[in-house]
């Protein structure tokens, strides 16, 4: 009875002083019977800065010394940044919403001498360590007293579900034990530098790695995922789709202000609502086949300011309102011929598109507001003898330039790190003749087009309408080969996965025989084990700093 007085005493009073933490923070706090209150801290969430807080046992309000024996009402409610909290004996009571939402917090370690903890005192907070009198566990909390092993904590002493990681943790090597991953279970663990997330995690609850500030380097094949996986997560610039999943949820990377392409493999059958949606550096998208009848979903790349390329699939039919709203840097929008339709505001706000190419024998139907912000005066290219049609149709009418061509060619590279692919001369309704080119980038080569055709420049004549794809291939060619590496280094196989000892500190990739990137990372410790990737069989080649690439056979 004592602790509820206390509790509403320091809840209905008001902000009697300030003090600063140990940890340099400054605490807002009220005087309450027995002592001090913890009643809030001077907080600005624009700062996004992890935050260790340690509450001191007392305080000075002037020259009265004061016990801290309480945490009030709401003291901490939102504080997302609140990575951990060291509470003194001294507290006798927690109370209601103190620690309310505070996501980043993980697990959380109550003192066993607090009496009485308030309703939702730690909603939505992880894990709650607590071993004291007080009733009601857990209090909002998702689970109390977790199974803990090394920095994970687990529902279940079989460790098959994550429920958090510790938020200082450096490594996120994810144990075979595990299939699902619980929500918020890896927010704001800033310190994690890259992550291998395979087809034998069944689910990935939402916001899983949200705000993980340092992550770089993604693989990731989980077969079902929950949305905000990796929002937040600013330093985000490689993300490898692996080749089981089937879903992208809703908001998946966005605010990934780092990530510079992404590929999305013909096993992805759908994408959610805004899943990159402001990944501002995102310069190219290429989306596979897997899409062509649900469609691009809506805000899917909106606000990607950096996105010059995108490559859609060849039988894509829709793409959904608000799509690619605001990509201020795409040059030139290529509608494949299967298009039926263009949502609403879809590419609105594309001030630097320079033409369109619309191949569809049939006009694609056009939403409101669509090309709005785009020159009516930029080229617009359309099937020979469907000139008037599209001039006639709603929202095509706004474009003067409309001119028939006999069909386009579209140039890709399997990876356009290592080369580009061009057309460098296009066919008329008169000449269907085109002409296309591969140029390698240094310590890289053309090794064909993707219809084996090995012809460089290469000429090709087609007789129907329509877009037609060509994709070159190209491999690297310094640092892939059968040259050993040097003796300090080693790298072998041990129970399917990878081993490479010798390299701390250096980058390791890895590579399929074909030249397409599984892995990357930063090797952390001189014996640096790394998880077989899914898509990985046979022979597979790995590359340590600026050494030649070793071939590893996998069994």
């Amino acid at each position: 009875m004592t602790a509820v007085l206390l509790a509403l005493a320091f809840s209905l009073s008001a902000r009697d002083f300030d003090v600063v933490s140990p940890s340099g923070h400054t605490l807002y706090c009220d005087v309450v019977q027995g002592g001090a209150a913890i009643v809030g801290m001077d907080y600005s969430p624009q700062n996004a800065e992890p935050i260790h807080l340690v509450i001191p046992s007392h305080v000075s309000n002037g020259s009265t010394n004061l016990n801290v024996v309480a945490i009030g009402d709401s003291a901490f409610i939102y504080c997302f940044w609140l990575v951990d909290v060291q509470i003194p004996a001294s507290v006798k009571s927690i109370g209601r919403d103190a620690f309310n939402r505070c996501f980043g917090l993980g697990s959380f370690a109550v003192p066993a001498t607090v009496e009485n903890i308030a309703d939702d005192a730690f909603a939505f907070v992880l894990n709650v360590e607590y071993s004291g009198p007080a009733q009601g566990a857990p209090w909002g909390a998702y689970y109390l007293n977790a199974y803990h092993e090394g920095q994970y904590y687990y529902s279940d002493n079989q460790k098959t579900h994550i429920v958090c990681c510790q938020r200082d943790a450096t490594d996120a090597t994810i144990p075979s034990s595990v299939t699902s991953i619980g929500a918020n279970a890896f927010s704001y663990c800033t310190n994690i530098t890259s992550l291998t997330i395979d087809s034998t995690i069944d689910n990935v609850e939402s916001e899983a790695f949200q705000n993980c500030t340092g992550l770089e380097s993604v693989y990731y094949d989980a077969k079902s995922s929950e949305g905000y996986t990796f929002s937040g997560c600013t330093s985000l610039r490689q993300l490898t789709l692996g080749e089981t999943m089937a879903v992208i949820p809703y908001s998946f990377c966005s605010g990934c202000s780092s990530l510079q392409s992404i590929v999305i493999p013909d096993n992805i059958v759908s994408v959610g609502t805004d899943a990159f949606i402001d990944c501002t550096s995102l310069e190219s998208a290429t989306i596979g086949n897997g899409l062509c009848e649900v469609g691009i979903s809506t805000g899917m790349f909106e606000g990607c300011t950096s996105l010059k390329h995108i490559s859609m699939p060849d039988n894509l039919q829709n793409i959904r309102s608000f799509a690619f709203r605001n990509c201020t840097s795409l040059s030139q929008i290529i509608l494949p011929t299967s298009i039926i339709g263009i949502g609403s505001f879809a590419f609105c706000g594309c001030s630097s598109v320079g033409s369109i190419v619309s191949m569809g024998s049939t006009v694609p139907s056009v939403g409101s507001h669509a090309f709005d912000s785009i020159d009516s005066a930029i080229e617009v290219v359309v099937p020979c003898g469907k000139e008037n049609q599209y001039r006639q149709a709603e929202q095509w009418q706004r474009f003067e330039n409309i001119q028939g061509q006999q069909y386009y060619v579209v140039t890709t590279a399997n990876n356009p790190s290592w080369g580009q692919a061009t057309c460098t001369q296009q066919p008329t309704c008169d000449d269907n003749t085109a002409t296309i080119e591969a140029q390698p980038e240094e310590g890289c080569r053309f090794v064909r087009w993707d219809d084996n055709n090995t012809d460089n420049p290469r000429q090709i004549a087609h007789n129907g309408t329509g877009l037609v794809h060509r994709k070159a291939i190209f491999e690297q060619t310094a640092g892939i080969g059968e040259t050993e590496m040097a003796q300090t280094v080693k790298v072998y196989t041990s129970n399917g996965n990878i081993v490479v000892e010798g390299a701390a500190g250096e980058p390791v990739w890895i590579f399929d025989i074909m030249g397409r990137l599984l892995y990357e990372s930063e090797i952390r410790t001189a014996v640096f084990e790394i998880r077989r990737p899914t898509s990985a069989s046979g022979i597979c080649l790995v590359k340590v700093g600026n050494r030649k690439a070793e071939k590893i056979t996998l069994l």
